[in-house]
């Protein structure tokens, strides 16, 4: 199956919330969301197709600025957790760099 195809698949019972920016990236093993500091990968329904497969969950979520490291993140099924979790301000999480960073960050992004 081509990718985008399956980036297709994995939404197909997905209501993605209007404020969540598409921020996929077909390297990515599927596709993903940013919102309110955070990146938000969506995977498969079906626990067979994922890329962990059945043991792994459909949901990651992670500070968006701390793509390629691996600092805070959350992994899970429930999508109300999803939910809840990134209402809680990214700067208030264990933070992989310097809070400088993230600042600098948000003002290029507001910029």
């Amino acid at each position: 199956m081509d990718i985008r195809e399956f980036f297709k698949d994995c939404l197909k019972d997905f209501d993605k919330p209007d404020n969540w920016e598409d921020v996929s990236y077909y390297n990515d093993v599927c596709p993903s969301f940013e919102c309110n500091g955070y990146q938000i990968f969506v995977d498969h329904p079906d626990p067979k197709e994922r890329e962990l497969g059945e043991g792994s969950f459909r949901f990651g979520v992670m500070i968006s600025f701390e793509y390629g490291v691996m600092g805070w993140n959350l992994a899970t099924d429930d999508f109300n957790e999803v939910l809840r979790e990134i209402e809680v301000p990214y700067m208030t999480r264990p933070l992989y760099y310097d809070r400088e960073e993230y600042l600098k960050e948000e003002a290029r992004r507001s910029a």
